[in-house]
């Protein structure tokens, strides 16, 4: 990395992609070809180059790749759970793997089949692995977090080694602030949602195209659509149409389809069939369900008007969002401006770019949208924004008059400062202004069956009859309920009591049908099942949130004289203030405040010395 890296050559000789012979001067190419290896720079993927070393990194690129780290930590740590799904559908199943208790949605009944326990399957060591290291099942929850965070931090630094050789040194390295320090990856790398994982194997597929591995670019698509989601297999068609079309490797190609086929897609339907007990090709039923079925429709579960996706991505990236959407036009105007000193080879840079306007092409009509659908093209949005932005660097320094270039030096502290602000802050503002759910769940791991508080070292509820346990319910606010891996299950239960809500919410599994069993009182078309719900006179606690007018089936519990607060966080009001509260870490906030209470009789040796108020910033 001996040249400049905020340089361009004028002449086209020096690119940040590589070394570029002019095309009748032979000794100029003999004089490169001998020149000390201390001189030479990083050469194109047409001349095979080789890896760079951990070595031979800058002090920069080593830092940048402890921040991603640093980052994905933090997120594992931090994070909230922002899609119910994730709940109910991998978190509540997981934990009826290992600890036979735990919420089953429709999609996991047998009749239907469309969601895989083979991805559960492949995390539940990390759970185990957690729940011998920690005195709760909570330390369990945050090692699975670890793992995901630490493949995405594993992916995103090959993404990062590989943009260095073929998009250059500066476009590598805004890529991993952008990677870094995004709320979109702080929210997608430890979410435990198949839209993630799909996110990390299409960024070593990506890495893998760049390198030239057929069989690797395959493998990590393969297991992206299969082993993820099916529908991440498009993100492939742009390596496929490569392989086949231009550069006409069939035979490889061909033979790294059918072997990454059989790595993932028959493990996957061995474990499914097992715990449906039937042979099950679940990312199969997934694409009849939501392609083929005139029976049911995703649009029962919500829909969104087109610019969803794209004031999502605004608020997750902020200006890199953006850009990446320019990226071709920017590149156009590049190639017009820069002619031969053009810095990024074609091919490299349509890869790019692809695959995320394909995925955008697919799912922006879709009217049922949320926002885990953008996660498997994260990556390529910071890519192709750290490309652009590189670009429109290099366009400015070409047409701006001679004394007006020296302002060009600031066009990438400024963008980077701009970003970075923003994205800490609306990282910052989702960690408090909606992180109480977590916080106030975190109590009730403390507790042991004997009533004991494990954390704190004391007695905090009496004890109820042998075998019965203390019932924890939600009404309105179950969908922010983070799992059964919160609540010690031989002392808490967890309970829905009706709502406004009329909807199907989720079912508890049943021991005597474990996951081969049809379940009862199941529908497809998110009807409302009474069954569901309990008495509320039966319930111990009751997590709630205030704000909003009371009603008869949603009563404010924190007024009521039958029940006394245990516990107290706050929520940012969703209403009105959204913006505000989304983007920008400020103290002008309405709140509504999240808390646990509990009914009369369920008495505290302690008063409310054990349970804490936490989260308080109303």
């Amino acid at each position: 990395q001996q040249h400049d890296i905020g340089k361009m050559g004028k002449k086209g000789n020096l690119t940040h992609g590589g070394t570029k012979a002019k095309a009748n001067d032979k000794a100029s190419k003999s004089s490169t070809s001998s020149s000390p290896p201390s001189q030479s720079l990083p050469q194109s993927r047409a001349t095979s180059p080789s890896r760079t070393s951990w070595y031979e990194w800058s002090m920069v690129d080593l830092a940048l790749v402890a921040l991603i780290v640093t980052a994905r930590a933090a997120a594992a740590l931090y994070s909230n759970i922002s899609d119910c799904d994730e709940t109910y559908n991998y978190w509540e199943p997981l934990h009826f793997m290992l600890h036979e208790e735990g919420f089953q949605t429709w999609e996991y009944s047998p009749v239907y089949a469309l969601r895989s326990y083979a991805y559960l399957f492949i995390h539940s060591p990390f759970a185990v692995l957690g729940s011998f290291l920690g005195v709760n099942k909570v330390l369990s929850f945050y090692a699975v977090r670890f793992a995901l965070a630490g493949l995405c931090a594993f992916a995103d630094v090959q993404l990062f080694k590989a943009a260095k050789i073929h998009y250059g040194t500066v476009a590598a390295r805004l890529f991993g602030v952008f990677s870094a320090l995004s709320c979109g990856m702080f929210i997608a790398s430890a979410a435990f949602l198949p839209s993630s994982f799909a996110m990390c194997m299409s960024t070593l597929a990506l890495v893998s195209w760049l390198h030239g591995s057929v069989l690797g670019s395959v493998f990590f698509t393969a297991a992206s659509g299969i082993v993820a989601w099916p529908f991440a297999a498009a993100l492939g068609v742009p390596i496929a149409l490569d392989y086949v079309l231009r550069r006409r490797q069939l035979l490889p190609f061909f033979g790294a389809c059918i072997l990454s086929l059989f790595l993932c897609l028959v493990p996957l339907v061995i474990v499914d069939s097992f715990y449906y007990d039937k042979l099950v090709v679940a990312p199969l039923n997934l694409v009849l369900y939501n392609v083929l079925s005139s029976d049911t429709s995703s649009e029962l579960y919500g829909t969104e008007p087109w610019p969803f996706y794209f004031i999502n991505g605004a608020l997750n990236f902020n200006i890199v969002f953006p850009l990446a959407l320019m990226t071709p036009i920017v590149a156009i105007f590049a190639k017009l401006f820069l002619g031969d000193s053009f810095p990024l080879r074609f091919n490299s840079l349509v890869q790019a770019l692809a695959s995320m306007f394909i995925w955008l092409a697919i799912f922006v009509p879709q009217p049922h949208k949320e926002e885990r659908f953008l996660f498997p093209i994260y990556s390529f949005v910071c890519l192709s924004g750290a490309i652009s932005l590189f670009l429109l660097q290099q366009i400015a320094q070409r047409i701006l008059p001679s004394f007006m270039k020296i302002l060009t030096k600031f066009i990438l502290p400024v963008a980077l400062t701009v970003f970075s602000l923003l994205s800490i802050s609306r990282i910052a503002a989702l960690h408090m202004y909606y992180g109480a759910p977590l916080s106030i769940y975190h109590h009730f791991s403390s507790f042991s069956s004997e009533g004991t508080n494990v954390l704190l070292n004391s007695t905090a509820l009496i004890p109820k009859l042998e075998n019965e346990r203390y019932r924890v319910c939600v009404g309105k606010e179950w969908y922010r309920y983070p799992s059964s891996f919160f609540l010690p299950t031989d002392t808490f239960e967890f309970s829905f009591v009706e709502s406004e809500f009329r909807g199907q919410l989720p079912s508890k599994f049943l021991p005597e049908l474990g996951t081969s069993g049809i379940p009862p009182n199941m529908n497809a078309m998110n009807e409302e099942e009474p069954s569901r719900y309990v008495a509320v006179d039966t319930c111990d606690f009751m997590v709630d949130v205030s704000g909003g007018p009371a009603t008869a089936l949603e009563p404010n519990f924190a007024l009521s004289q039958d029940w006394k607060v245990r516990s107290i966080g706050a929520v940012c009001l969703s209403e009105g203030h959204q913006m505000i509260c989304f983007i920008i870490l400020v103290h002008q906030c309405l709140y509504q405040f999240y808390f646990i209470v509990s009914i009369q009789n369920t008495t505290f040796t302690r008063g409310t010395q054990s349970i804490d108020c936490c989260c308080c910033f109303g």
